[in-house]
């Protein structure tokens, strides 16, 4: 799934790589921008504090305000406008990464879908629900890249980032109980270790979720084909007696369907229960883990030794360094739902690149049957002796007609395929058939 994206034809493999350098950009970007949202925060919340302490001078004047007051107002004045210069490259950069990032993950999903109808030989057995894997799989794999990755990303920056400035918080904010040598990463500590736990609960109690997806998927994707049939031959699935028969009931098309449903409700129930337990889980770990940093520090705030006191601002800096660090670490447990979907997914896909894709490796890469760009043409596939063996090319290798003149012949040609009505003659005859599709 990486090859057939970063190493394809000259034009695909530079759109992902250029979108891949965007994202990652982006993803620091936004970390480094949370930071000094962060340093803001303490500055800012420091300042409201002291205004509760500044007194009203006496002027000259009678209601006139003492300068204190006037000099606080322009500092808060000072410190919004900081803020707006923080946020205005993120208000404009947002909106165009995030375009680039939905286009970057649907030409992922275009080259695995051009890479796959290259490899379907017509010829051989089709592999389970393949419509399904390549129409949906794909587009829920491109959902996954933009989902999972990106929070990967965003995740590794934040902690990057926010690791230092919370090991240097431990310095300044004294810990409740004492821990002997450990001084100065206490914190992080803390937050590494809550998010071991928040972690192991989410695997445990989310173990089957992919198994249970994988399972959904099949049945989603037998019912699709078969209402399919029902639409195009409806033969198929109801039969051709006619209404008068007796055994009529037994054809109708929800008796038909009556297993297929029941699994489906099975499957997606035992999804629910599972999702349920998972999400409580979560969510009551999510809210102990927001009041947290709170009852860590806040009574720091009065404390009766002055060298342990902290500000305001030094307490909500605090908090939200170890939310980012936290959430940072605990990436996975807090997005176990996705990546369970997201891992089905890509073993849905991979089991599919097994089936159509030819033994062939290099430096370990397995192969689709031919690379992806605009020269390469599809011109036949032969099996002999009734047995699939794979597509041949002209090239030499697997079928593809590289040439300049097959270009111009594929150019010239209609686009409608046409198959050599000769081949069925010669299969009743006895002789190997052979099938020639032109594009």
């Amino acid at each position: 799934m990486l090859r057939e994206f970063f190493w394809s034809d000259w034009y695909t493999t530079g759109v992902a790589w250029c979108g891949f350098v965007v994202v990652v950009g982006y993803a620091f970007f936004l970390a480094v921008v949370k930071a000094q949202l962060n340093d803001f925060y303490a500055r800012f919340y420091d300042l409201l504090q002291k205004g509760g302490e500044v007194e009203q001078s006496s002027g000259e004047v009678s209601g006139e305000v003492g300068v204190s007051y006037q000099e606080y107002r322009e500092q808060v004045y000072a410190e919004l406008w900081s803020f707006a210069m923080i946020v205005a490259p993120l208000v404009s950069a947002t909106p165009a990464c995030k375009w680039v990032r939905a286009s970057w993950a649907f030409m992922w999903r275009a080259a695995l879908m051009r890479a796959y109808l290259v490899s379907w030989d017509t010829q051989c057995e089709p592999v389970e629900g393949a419509s399904q894997r390549l129409h949906e799989d794909t587009q829920r794999f491109a959902g996954g890249v933009e989902g999972c990755i990106i929070a990967l990303l965003d995740a590794v920056f934040t902690l990057c980032v926010f690791s230092p400035i919370l090991l240097q918080l431990g310095t300044e904010v004294s810990s409740p109980v004492d821990l002997g040598g450990i001084t100065t990463g206490w914190l992080w500590i803390f937050a590494f270790m809550a998010s071991l736990c928040g972690l192991s609960g989410a695997a445990i109690l989310g173990q089957k979720l992919v198994d249970l997806e994988v399972s959904n998927q099949k049945v989603e994707a037998l019912l699709r084909k078969d209402l399919v049939l029902l639409e195009t031959t409806p033969a198929v699935i109801v039969g051709t007696r006619n209404s008068s028969d007796e055994r009529h009931a037994a054809f109708l098309p929800q008796t038909y369907f009556r297993n297929t449903l029941e699994s489906l409700q099975t499957n997606y129930f035992l999804l629910f229960k599972h999702f349920g337990v998972l999400n409580f889980w979560l969510s009551l770990f999510d809210q102990i883990m927001v009041i947290a940093p709170y009852a860590l520090a806040a009574p720091l705030i009065f404390a009766s030794d002055p060298a342990k006191r902290i500000t305001l601002g030094t307490l909500v800096k605090m908090s939200n360094s170890f939310e980012k660090v936290f959430s940072s670490l605990s990436v996975i447990s807090e997005n176990w739902g996705a990546i369970n979907d997201f891992r089905s997914t890509y073993r849905r896909l991979r089991e599919f690149e097994d089936k159509i894709y030819p033994p062939v490796t290099t430096g370990g890469w397995r192969l689709p049957r031919a690379s992806i760009g605009s020269t390469m043409q599809l011109t036949e596939i032969r099996p002999r002796n009734g047995v699939c063996e794979g597509a041949e090319y002209s090239d030499g290798a697997y079928g593809y007609d590289t040439t300049d003149g097959g270009a111009e012949r594929a150019a010239s040609t209609s686009a409608a395929q046409s198959v050599d009505t000769s081949a069925s003659a010669s299969a009743s005859a006895g002789a190997s058939p052979e099938y020639e599709i032109r594009v």
